[in-house]
């Protein structure tokens, strides 16, 4: 019989290419590693990996191995996932991963939730950005993440992740209260705003790259003026004068700051929140939670002159 442990080591050394990477990645020594895998080839009863200097390759049986890897790991998933239902929904702790506004505006409320339903679960909530989500779900690390679409997250089809559909997220022009557009009810991202001064994050974060995105495809460039992270920092920039600032709606809806407005705009950038999973692990009922903190997500008010928060 072959460990699945070892299994999951395997898997390992095959993204991470080093013992030392993958002792890392897997909380454990170079030397347990080492261990395993010679385990591991016994089991097999086939060699499994060929070193090439610091590096391990692995051989055309070890990919044959591996090639069944998902369906075995999923089917683990599985049984753990009924024996889970079997005893009365108490699964301990569900460790569940997310960025700090996904916390705030989906996670809290959704666990708030739950606490009154599931009064037999418990949670851990561990801050965690859509590029370390993957890995992190891998390594066992997380059970459940919350993360945004995103180049760095798994393509879609990827038999070792399931993904559940959250949200799709807009985002909102962020204006000072004096601004001759805060009138309006609504505006148009090209004509209403190309020619703005813009508070935006750095080029290469998720931010930047879905602001761009939607004004390349509106057909102009924003004239970047301030560059910063923390959003509260933009909005401190804006109630000052110096700009306006496209934000994803979770950003604001958790702040009470004065002397701005928050507007709807047409043809504006989008991102999807999802929840993602091991394959063959159910989300819920962490899923339907979120989902039901996700509707109730507030919509910027049409009345002129409204104030954020």
């Amino acid at each position: 019989m072959i460990d699945v442990r070892r299994l999951q080591l395997l898997q390992a050394l095959d993204r991470h290419r080093t013992v030392a990477a993958t002792a890392e990645a897997l909380h454990v020594t170079p030397s347990a590693v080492s261990q395993q895998l010679s385990a591991l080839v016994k089991e097999a009863g086939v060699p499994l990996v060929e070193r090439n200097g610091r590096r391990f390759l692995l051989t055309g049986a070890a990919r044959v191995l591996l090639k069944r890897a998902p369906v075995i790991f999923a089917e683990m998933e599985r049984a753990a996932a009924d024996l889970a239902e079997y005893a009365e929904g108490d699964r301990g702790v569900i460790r569940v991963g997310s960025f700090a506004t996904g916390i705030s505006d989906l996670i809290a409320p959704a666990l708030a939730r739950l606490r009154v339903s599931h009064p037999g679960w418990s949670f851990e909530v561990v801050q965690a950005e859509p590029e370390e989500s993957p890995e992190m779900l891998r390594s066992g690390d997380l059970d459940v993440a919350l993360t945004m679409s995103t180049g760095h997250l798994p393509p879609k089809g990827d038999p070792d992740f399931r993904t559940d559909s959250v949200m799709v997220e807009l985002f909102d022009v962020i204006l000072p209260y004096q601004h001759p557009l805060a009138a309006r009810s609504s505006l148009h991202l090209a004509e209403d705003l190309s020619d703005q001064d813009w508070i935006l994050s750095a080029p290469g974060t998720a931010w930047h790259e879905c602001v761009s995105g939607a004004a390349h495809q509106a057909g102009f460039q924003p004239r970047v003026a301030h560059t910063v992270d923390d959003f509260s920092a933009v909005f401190a920039l804006v109630q000052a004068g110096l700009g306006i600032a496209l934000m994803p709606r979770l950003a604001w809806t958790g702040l009470n700051t004065a002397q701005v407005v928050v507007r709807g705009v047409r043809e504006s950038a989008r991102r999807h929140i999802i929840a993602l999973s091991r394959a063959g692990a159910t989300p819920e009922p962490l899923l339907t939670a979120v989902r039901e903190a996700a509707r109730k997500v507030p919509v910027p008010s049409v009345g002129p002159f409204a104030i954020a928060g």
